[in-house]
Protein backbone atom coordinates (compact mmCIF):
# COMPACT_ATOMS: atom_id res chain seq x y z
CA UNK A 1 0.00 0.00 0.00
CA UNK A 2 0.98 3.73 -0.88
CA UNK A 3 0.80 4.24 3.64
CA UNK A 4 3.39 0.97 3.74
CA UNK A 5 5.97 2.66 1.25
CA UNK A 6 5.69 6.62 2.73
CA UNK A 7 6.10 4.26 6.06
CA UNK A 8 9.58 2.89 4.52
CA UNK A 9 10.81 5.91 2.92
CA UNK A 10 9.83 7.95 6.03
CA UNK A 11 12.46 5.73 8.08
CA UNK A 12 14.76 5.86 5.73
CA UNK A 13 14.66 9.49 5.39
CA UNK A 14 15.04 10.41 8.95
CA UNK A 15 17.33 7.14 9.58
CA UNK A 16 14.36 5.94 11.96
CA UNK A 17 13.55 2.64 12.84
CA UNK A 18 9.78 2.90 12.31
CA UNK A 19 7.13 5.28 11.14
CA UNK A 20 3.70 4.38 11.00
CA UNK A 21 0.82 6.65 9.43
CA UNK A 22 -2.39 7.73 11.59
CA UNK A 23 -5.34 10.44 10.02
CA UNK A 24 -3.79 13.39 11.48
CA UNK A 25 -0.68 14.83 13.87
CA UNK A 26 -3.11 15.48 16.94
CA UNK A 27 -4.09 11.96 16.81
CA UNK A 28 -0.36 10.72 16.08
CA UNK A 29 0.68 12.43 19.28
CA UNK A 30 -2.81 11.18 21.00
CA UNK A 31 -0.72 7.83 20.26
CA UNK A 32 2.60 9.06 21.38
CA UNK A 33 1.26 10.35 24.74
CA UNK A 34 -0.52 6.96 25.49
CA UNK A 35 2.37 4.59 24.11
CA UNK A 36 4.53 6.72 26.39
CA UNK A 37 1.97 5.97 29.17
CA UNK A 38 0.47 9.39 29.99
CA UNK A 39 -2.82 8.83 32.53
CA UNK A 40 -4.45 10.99 34.93
CA UNK A 41 -2.17 13.14 37.32
CA UNK A 42 0.64 13.25 34.91
CA UNK A 43 1.85 16.60 33.56
CA UNK A 44 3.41 17.65 30.09
CA UNK A 45 5.49 20.22 29.23
CA UNK A 46 4.17 22.48 26.21
CA UNK A 47 5.62 25.46 24.68
CA UNK A 48 2.50 28.32 25.39
CA UNK A 49 2.80 29.19 21.42
CA UNK A 50 1.12 26.30 19.72
CA UNK A 51 -1.65 25.38 18.03
CA UNK A 52 -4.89 24.21 20.64
CA UNK A 53 -4.85 20.20 19.09
CA UNK A 54 -1.07 19.88 21.18
CA UNK A 55 -2.82 20.44 24.57
CA UNK A 56 -5.65 18.30 23.25
CA UNK A 57 -3.66 15.33 22.63
CA UNK A 58 -2.36 15.62 25.88
CA UNK A 59 -5.76 16.64 27.79
CA UNK A 60 -6.72 13.18 25.66
CA UNK A 61 -5.20 10.68 27.80
CA UNK A 62 -6.15 12.56 31.13
CA UNK A 63 -2.82 14.35 31.01
CA UNK A 64 -2.24 17.86 31.88
CA UNK A 65 -0.50 19.81 29.56
CA UNK A 66 1.77 22.64 31.18
CA UNK A 67 2.52 26.18 29.67
CA UNK A 68 6.20 26.89 29.05
CA UNK A 69 6.73 30.02 27.66
CA UNK A 70 8.59 30.64 24.09
CA UNK A 71 11.98 32.69 23.52
CA UNK A 72 10.66 35.81 22.18
CA UNK A 73 13.24 35.85 19.23
CA UNK A 74 12.66 32.13 17.92
CA UNK A 75 8.91 31.38 19.19
CA UNK A 76 10.63 27.86 20.43
CA UNK A 77 9.94 26.81 24.27
CA UNK A 78 12.69 29.02 26.89
CA UNK A 79 14.54 26.16 28.27
CA UNK A 80 15.12 28.29 31.14
CA UNK A 81 11.31 28.61 31.99
CA UNK A 82 10.77 24.90 31.16
CA UNK A 83 13.55 24.18 34.09
CA UNK A 84 11.35 26.38 36.14
CA UNK A 85 8.36 24.06 35.31
CA UNK A 86 8.99 21.18 35.76
CA UNK A 87 7.64 18.80 39.12
CA UNK A 88 7.45 15.29 40.71
CA UNK A 89 4.10 15.17 37.99
CA UNK A 90 6.08 15.76 34.76
CA UNK A 91 6.30 12.82 32.43
CA UNK A 92 7.47 14.42 29.15
CA UNK A 93 8.20 17.32 27.29
CA UNK A 94 6.51 18.34 23.74
CA UNK A 95 8.76 20.05 21.46
CA UNK A 96 7.02 21.92 18.52
CA UNK A 97 9.02 22.67 16.31
CA UNK A 98 7.12 26.16 14.55
CA UNK A 99 7.89 28.13 10.88
CA UNK A 100 10.56 25.71 10.23
CA UNK A 101 12.77 26.38 13.04
CA UNK A 102 13.92 23.35 15.50
CA UNK A 103 14.34 23.60 18.86
CA UNK A 104 18.27 23.01 19.96
CA UNK A 105 19.06 19.22 20.47
CA UNK A 106 21.69 19.34 23.17
CA UNK A 107 20.13 21.79 25.32
CA UNK A 108 16.66 19.98 25.29
CA UNK A 109 18.06 16.74 25.71
CA UNK A 110 20.53 17.21 28.11
CA UNK A 111 17.37 18.75 30.46
CA UNK A 112 15.19 15.52 30.16
CA UNK A 113 17.87 13.38 30.80
CA UNK A 114 18.39 15.39 34.01
CA UNK A 115 15.25 14.98 34.90
CA UNK A 116 14.46 11.49 33.27
CA UNK A 117 11.58 13.10 30.98
CA UNK A 118 10.60 11.94 27.66
CA UNK A 119 10.59 14.05 24.35
CA UNK A 120 7.86 14.37 22.22
CA UNK A 121 8.42 16.09 18.94
CA UNK A 122 5.60 17.72 16.97
CA UNK A 123 7.37 18.28 13.72
CA UNK A 124 4.35 19.03 11.87
CA UNK A 125 5.93 22.78 10.85
CA UNK A 126 9.57 21.91 10.74
CA UNK A 127 10.11 19.01 8.27
CA UNK A 128 13.40 18.57 7.01
CA UNK A 129 15.11 21.41 9.52
CA UNK A 130 18.09 21.32 11.54
CA UNK A 131 19.09 22.81 14.44
CA UNK A 132 22.49 24.45 15.40
CA UNK A 133 24.01 21.32 15.48
CA UNK A 134 22.90 19.32 12.82
CA UNK A 135 20.21 17.16 14.17
CA UNK A 136 17.46 16.88 11.77
CA UNK A 137 14.06 17.53 13.35
CA UNK A 138 12.20 14.45 15.00
CA UNK A 139 15.26 12.30 15.38
CA UNK A 140 16.38 14.39 18.80
CA UNK A 141 13.54 12.78 20.68
CA UNK A 142 11.46 9.63 21.89
CA UNK A 143 8.45 9.65 19.47
CA UNK A 144 8.35 12.43 16.46
CA UNK A 145 4.90 13.37 14.76
CA UNK A 146 4.74 15.66 11.17
CA UNK A 147 1.50 15.85 9.11
CA UNK A 148 0.54 16.08 5.89
CA UNK A 149 -2.30 18.83 6.44
CA UNK A 150 -2.72 21.03 3.49
CA UNK A 151 -0.72 24.11 4.71
CA UNK A 152 2.26 22.24 5.77
CA UNK A 153 5.62 21.83 3.96
CA UNK A 154 4.08 18.64 2.01
CA UNK A 155 1.09 17.20 1.71
CA UNK A 156 -1.21 14.20 0.74
CA UNK A 157 -3.76 11.75 1.14
CA UNK A 158 -7.29 13.17 1.36
CA UNK A 159 -5.96 16.34 2.28
CA UNK A 160 -4.52 16.68 -1.52
CA UNK A 161 -6.91 14.49 -2.88
CA UNK A 162 -10.09 15.92 -2.02
CA UNK A 163 -8.31 19.71 -3.07
CA UNK A 164 -7.97 17.81 -6.47
CA UNK A 165 -11.04 16.88 -6.74
CA UNK A 166 -13.05 20.29 -6.45
CA UNK A 167 -10.89 21.37 -9.48
CA UNK A 168 -12.26 18.68 -11.28
CA UNK A 169 -15.93 19.43 -11.53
Amino acid sequence: TYNSILEKEWSKYHKLKYSITVNSCTSALHVAFLSIGCKVGDEVLVPSLTPVMTANAIIFTGATPVFVDVDEDTFLMDSKDLERKITKKSKAILLVHMYGGINNSKIFKKISKKNSLLIVEDCAESLGAKDENGVIAGTMGDIACWSFQGAKHLTCGAVSYTHLRAHET
